[in-house]
């Protein structure tokens, strides 16, 4: 850098030369060296100045300015007064948006290009703007594959008098369209102020093994930009959720039981400006989410809705599960009421109302979950009455302890889970499971005992409805024995 300077504050004659090379970043590490040149000079009270930006990716920037600098006067306001006038053009010729990548690692993939040529004129309280600037991504992807692919991105701004509208904005979001409009005006060239409308139809929100998150949003971004504040809607659409749980590996001896999460989860925007940005957004689905696996099916529908800051989002409303049916590994459980109630005062711990029934063999066993997402807690009621410890048993064994005592029977139950497995492995194929197909109506019993004769027997159960249920017993001489029971419940 050289400076020369010559004259009083109030007369200043001054040059100033700079020349930067190999600028780099901690914060940006990928970043290619850069090389910044810029000459200012003051003469007569005015200020010009040009400079320029290369780098190895990107088209070389031009900026050029020019406005009053009268030093006392400067002095005296502490500040640059807001009835300066000021000239100033920035241009960015037509460069590759690849160049982007270096300061957002996340991107795997981005191909397309832009342009810029804009002119300020007016004071600095009072901005004149003019020129156009345009952008095209033809697709980006991120190294993140949750994340939905954007192609077919086409914008195009236009600054006129102080405002930069929105001419075209849009593009696709892996099929689903979404454009922006509106406008950024200027009151001040350092406060400006947002009047921004987002409309999406069906667009991917997240992807992965486990969930297809769509959504329509109709949502406006009013307000100065350092604390806008975001209202409007937002849909879930052909949304699905697939979880496969694998039964076999999580009931082997030795292995840990499923741990509760370390750390409270949370969410939150502390950076500016969306920190202090407000929200007022009615979040639902317009479909209901599907739930499919290989141990359960149902739907979940939502009405929500999203307020308070994006340093401290709250949420509030409500998530109903319905027509849900989870196969358990010897039974189903029916959900005939689920729910998860979200208070703003604990958004990420939602409350929990969860009622369902399962039948097993000759009970109706009846579970109720309250409490909240981070501090379940469980009731078991049965028909007819049982411990609660034996009420757990025969859910997850579908056996009583007693009756487990017997390694035959714990052979059996072992026996009937291989079969499950390999049965949804090799003839389903990981498809959805449902509530009536042949082999989760059948049940078999080894190493039971027959009251009638006290020695043991292997008892085979299908249930061909809700009322009728064939059994065959056999015991260990040969002898048959089989029973159609209809099933008569008091409730």
């Amino acid at each position: 850098a050289r400076l020369d300077a010559q004259g009083t504050i109030a007369d200043l004659n001054a040059r100033l030369d700079v020349l930067a090379r190999d600028l780099r970043s901690e914060q940006w590490p990928k970043m290619e060296p850069a090389t910044f040149e810029l000459s200012a000079q003051t003469a007569k009270n005015q200020l010009t100045a040009s400079g320029k930006l290369q780098q190895a990716r990107v088209q070389p920037v031009e900026i050029n300015a020019s406005m009053p600098f009268d030093v006392p006067k400067i002095v005296r306001a502490r500040k640059l007064p807001d009835d300066t006038p000021i000239t100033a053009k920035a241009r960015v010729p037509r460069t590759s948006v690849n160049f982007i990548r270096q300061f957002v690692p996340e991107l795997e993939q981005l191909d397309g290009d832009l342009g810029l040529d804009v002119g300020v004129g007016g004071t600095l309280g009072n901005p004149v703007l003019s020129g156009a600037g345009d952008m095209t991504v033809n697709v980006a992807r991120f190294t993140n594959a949750t994340l939905p692919a954007l192609q077919n991105f086409n914008a195009r701004l236009t600054f006129a008098q102080n405002a930069l509208s929105l001419e075209r904005f849009g593009g696709d979001l892996a099929g689903g369209p979404f454009r922006m409009s509106g406008r950024v005006t200027f009151p001040k060239l350092t406060e400006p102020t947002l009047d921004l409308q987002l409309k999406a139809n069906s667009v991917l929100l997240a992807r992965n093994d486990t969930l297809t998150a769509r959504a329509d949003a109709d949502v406006k971004i009013t307000g100065p930009f350092a604390a806008a504040t975001v209202t409007g809607n937002v849909a879930m659409t052909n949304s699905h959720f697939l979880k496969n749980i694998d039964l076999i590996p999580i009931g082997l001896p030795g292995r840990p039981a499923p741990q509760p999460p370390s750390e409270r989860p949370e969410f939150s925007m502390p950076t500016p400006p969306l920190r202090d940005w407000k929200f007022d957004v009615a979040i639902k689905t317009k479909d209901p989410v599907l739930i499919h696996g290989n141990l359960a099916t149902g739907r979940a529908t939502g009405d929500l809705k999203l307020t308070g800051t994006g340093l401290r989002p709250e949420l509030q409303g409500e998530v109903r599960m319905q027509n849900v049916e989870a196969t358990l590994p010897f039974s189903r459980l029916e959900v005939s009421r689920g729910s998860l109630t979200f208070d703003p005062s604990d958004s990420m711990n939602p409350r929990i109302d969860l009622e369902g029934t399962s039948v097993i063999r000759d009970y109706t066993v009846r579970v109720y979950v309250y409490g909240t997402l981070l501090s379940p807690e469980a009731i078991f009621t049965s028909e007819p009455p049982l411990a609660q410890e034996e009420i757990i048993s025969l859910i997850s064994t579908g056996a009583t302890r007693q009756e487990l005592s017997s390694g035959n029977v714990l052979a059996g139950r072992a026996a009937m889970l291989l079969m499950q497995q390999l049965y949804r492995k090799i003839v389903k194929k990981g498809e959805p499971t449902e509530s009536n197909t042949a082999f989760n109506r059948l049940d078999l019993d080894l190493g039971t005992v027959d009251p009638r004769t006290g020695q043991q027997q292997a008892t085979v159960r299908f249930k061909i409805d809700d009322h009728l249920v064939l059994t065959g017993d056999v015991g260990v001489r040969g002898d048959f024995r089989g029973k159609l029971k209809y099933l008569i419940r008091f409730r």
